[in-house]
């Protein structure tokens, strides 16, 4: 058979019938991205997280922030001390707070309060993005928190001193009263419900690893056992005490609110100085404590020494975070300092 032409294959389909016609997908051509010129501006670096202290006993840490105004630095370094660009951010970057700096009452430029994180300096009037946080973190060593401290410090970034940890001796008796101070800055005297606050802190101090707000949600009340020999317990939503703990609850209490009104507030009432050593030593709790002082000073400050721990060693850790400054120093890397405290 000859084969057929292609108009023969043309002719035999079309007497077929019509044929199906086939769908078209028309894709539609891909969008062209063009690429934009960068920004100049900069931009705000992200705050950098807190460190997780949830696991440490909360009487034993004290956090705190300061704030370090680079404009100012950048000032000083550059205009009035002389130095090279290069040389004031290198010092810039190496900048780590004293101790003495830490623990000042007063702030001195170019340091500034960070309450308020949209205010300008105080001092140049630059902007707040040239103010960079340090939070710091104090630890209280002890059995509670000398475990998990080289745990967390360990875990830290090393790069560029991004963390910097500084070591403070001092005696439990200091650090006993600068917990008291600072728990008696949080409470409220012409709040009824502070002498729970207090004793619920002293507790926790006492026995960091007790759950002791969850104890004190489950009680109304806290009164002095007559058959516990030591230690606490919870029954039927009252929460008892040994007898010795109770009596150093009252103790600390009155320590608290002596300055208020006349005499100290306590579980018992108010009482003053005498009215509270003849209570302390009727109950037996001096005797039972070694203090053998006849009159209420001086059984008073052998008391102190007692509960504080008096002279015996103890060290403060301070960790300060330093990623905030060093993220500004960047900024100022790039020159775009210039003009900031105008």
């Amino acid at each position: 058979m000859a084969k057929q032409t292609a108009k023969q294959k043309n002719k035999a389909v079309s007497q077929k019938g019509p044929s199906k016609k086939r769908k078209v997908l028309i894709r539609k051509p891909k969008a062209i991205k063009r690429h934009e010129p960068a920004s100049t501006k900069r931009k705000a670096a992200p705050k950098a997280d807190r460190l997780d202290l949830s696991k440490f006993p909360a009487e034993s840490v004290t956090q705190m922030e300061r704030g370090i105004c680079l404009a100012c630095v950048w000032e000083v370094f550059t205009r009035h001390l002389k130095l090279a660009p290069k040389t004031a951010l290198v010092e810039i970057k190496r900048y780590t707070p004293s101790l003495a700096e830490l623990n000042a009452s007063t702030l001195a430029r170019p340091h500034v309060a960070t309450q308020s994180s949209k205010e300008p300096c105080p001092y140049c009037g630059a902007a707040s993005k040239w103010v960079a946080r340090l939070p710091i973190y104090r630890i209280e060593s002890g059995k509670a928190t000398d475990a998990l401290r080289r745990e967390l410090v360990k875990s830290l970034s090393k790069k560029d001193d991004a963390f910097v940890v500084l070591e403070q001796k001092a005696t439990q008796q200091h650090a006993f009263f600068e917990w008291l101070e600072l728990i008696s800055q949080q409470l409220d005297l012409d709040d009824p419900a502070w002498i729970r606050d207090v004793s619920r802190h002293y507790l926790s101090r006492v026995a960091p690893k007790v759950d002791w707000l969850t104890e004190f949600n489950q009680a109304h009340s806290i009164r002095r056992s007559r058959r516990l020999e030591g230690g606490w317990e919870v029954d039927n939503g009252r929460l008892f005490l040994a007898p010795m703990l109770f009596d150093e609850l009252l103790v600390v209490q009155y320590l608290v609110s002596r300055s208020h009104l006349a005499g100290g507030l306590t579980f018992e009432g108010r009482y003053t100085l005498p009215e509270l050593f003849h209570r302390l030593r009727n109950s037996g709790y001096l005797r039972g404590v070694g203090v053998q002082a006849n009159n209420p000073g001086d059984a008073l400050e052998q008391l102190l020494a007692h509960l504080s721990g008096g002279e015996a060693a103890l060290r403060f850790y301070y960790i300060i975070d330093r990623r905030e400054l060093l993220e500004g120093a960047k900024g100022l890397k790039m020159g775009k300092a210039k003009g900031a405290a105008r």
